[in-house]
């Protein structure tokens, strides 16, 4: 995972590389697997200039966790489901961590349940790593989730389906299994974490019974990164990707404090946890001592989570397929080597991004992107207006919205049944930009639209595609959200009580929310 490269960074800072070299050779080559396809004719060329005299070279590293229960260690870490008992696991969590020519790491989730083309495949044996010489067969149009193509192929197939979703060539493979994160977060003696509200989750029980800021060990930091079916979460896999990204944030801080660091016989253990737990592809210590030398320092604000956005899929109702065309824009920023809104620091790539460019100004054109930081749920007077045509959807966005911190009430409700529109948009005054990209950062798929006169009112409206799915948002985050173009005036009708309403928008982009993990956010 992310940690992989600052347990290598602390290595070399530290003076301990001579004293656990040799193990970790031995280990990482013993445990190296076939993934690396260089000759994949999915694979898309950056556009940008070549990056400047004396800069790094940027790479991506597929970051794998695997959700197999083979052995008694992940038996154990891994509960009661022994759907992976046999050893075959699908790779239960997927990120790209995108090391900039500049040396900052943006780290791109990808979820489990997004539906992809099924790529083509030699299938592998789980219990060996060995790859066979058969090839799976797969019809003419057929679909996977993203995870399956682990089961089938193991990591070399993963990395054909994300170069085949993404563009981008994987130059290394580093994955985990529940063993492996349990003992590393052990290792550390447990980490200490902000929970939002208590986790209960409909599969693995309670797994923090209150909210707040506490020290959870492994087997605690191993549930809490799994849950998937945690009450009041409305979009189970992408609610348990913000988990994933701040208890890992929560991890480097961890390593990165003095406690650890003027540790030797803790740190010893998290590298050494580090080393015997993982798998990798084209990863040497040599090369893991270079890269980390060449970020210079080991301050976690360097590194920042995404999330890739994602729409409710045409393909299979319980699944995600990525939403165009904020996907591809994210795809190909991280192609050319630039920096996703909200990420500190800029490459040297010197080009136009793909993405627009990023702006505060809240009257930005259509079609740009505006940036900025949300604010408490709780403080924006937000009126949620449906026009889906359907009776009783601002009344349950109420309730999903309340739940993750707004103050909505039955007065802020509208319906407007004779107006329908196709797309959920957020309509504000170019003076609160901020209220905007916070409703926007907890409704996925939303677009925003500035509309003046608005004053410090927010307008959420609910057009068809709406869907029910609600994120939880905190104060201080980052946030980005493309700009749309109110087709009406800003207008009070008050239509009947539930929730509709709308003033159409052009079609826009989600809401790219990011967290920086040297941000204290909660889980």
């Amino acid at each position: 995972m992310a940690v992989a490269l600052l347990a290598v960074m602390v290595l070399v800072v530290t003076g301990l590389e001579w004293t656990i070299k040799s193990r970790a050779d031995s280990g990482i080559l013993s445990r190296s697997v076939q993934a690396i396809v260089t000759d994949d004719p999915n694979l898309n060329t950056p556009t940008a200039v070549p990056t400047a005299p004396g800069s790094f070279t940027p790479e991506n590293i597929l970051l794998l966790g695997s959700d197999t229960r083979a052995g008694a260690a992940n038996a154990a870490a891994g509960g009661t489901d022994a759907s992976t008992s046999d050893g075959v696991a699908n790779s239960d969590t997927l990120m790209i961590a995108h090391i900039s020519s500049d040396r900052h790491v943006t780290v791109l989730s990808i979820p489990r349940d997004t539906m992809i083309d099924a790529p083509t495949c030699k299938i592998w044996d789980g219990a060996t790593g060995e790859l066979s010489d058969t090839t799976q067969p797969v019809s003419r149009g057929e679909k996977w989730h993203i995870n399956s193509a682990y089961s089938v192929g193991g990591p070399q197939c993963t990395v054909r389906a994300v170069q085949d979703l993404t563009g981008l060539k994987m130059d290394r493979v580093i994955g985990i299994d529940f063993a492996g994160f349990q003992n590393m977060v052990d290792a550390l003696g447990g980490i200490t974490v902000n929970v939002c509200r208590p986790v209960v989750d409909g599969e693995l029980g309670t797994v923090i019974p209150n909210g707040g800021v506490q020290t959870i060990q492994g087997d605690t930091a191993l549930n809490l990164v799994r849950a998937r079916k945690v009450e009041g979460d409305t979009d189970s896999d992408l609610a348990r990707i913000r988990r994933q990204q701040i208890v890992l944030s929560a991890i480097l801080q961890q390593v990165t404090s003095a406690g650890t660091l003027l540790n030797p016989g803790k740190l010893d253990g998290f590298l050494q946890a580090f080393v015997q737990n993982t798998f990798t592809a084209n990863v040497t210590i040599d090369d893991l001592v270079a890269l980390a030398q060449s970020m210079g320092n080991l301050d976690p604000s360097k590194v920042t989570f995404y999330t890739l956005p994602t729409v409710p899929s045409e393909y299979n109702p319980e699944a995600l397929d990525p939403e165009q065309p904020a996907a591809d824009e994210v795809f190909n920023a991280l192609l050319n080597d630039q920096p996703l809104p909200g990420e500190g620091g800029g490459t040297a790539a010197a080009t136009t991004p793909a993405l627009p460019s990023p702006s505060g100004d809240a009257g930005a054109a259509a079609g740009g992107l505006a940036t900025g930081t949300t604010v408490d749920p709780a403080s924006i007077k937000l009126t949620v207006i449906n026009v889906t045509g359907r009776s009783g959807v601002a009344g349950q966005a109420m309730d999903d919205l309340n739940a993750v911190g707004f103050d909505i009430s039955d007065s802020d409700l509208q319906a407007r049944p004779d107006e329908v529109q196709p797309d959920v948009t957020i309509e504000y005054d170019p003076t609160n930009l901020n209220a905007a990209l916070t409703v926007a950062a907890a409704v996925p798929g939303a677009t925003v639209v500035p509309v003046d006169g608005l004053g410090t009112s927010v307008r959420l409206l609910l057009g068809e595609n709406y869907e029910g799915s609600v994120d939880a948002v905190s104060a201080g985050a980052k946030a980005t959200a493309t700009m749309g173009t109110a087709t009406a005036p800003a207008s009070s009708s008050a239509g009947s009580s539930d929730g509709s309403g709308g003033s159409g928008g052009t079609a826009a982009t989600t809401a790219l929310t990011s967290i920086n993990a040297g941000e204290a956010l909660c889980a």
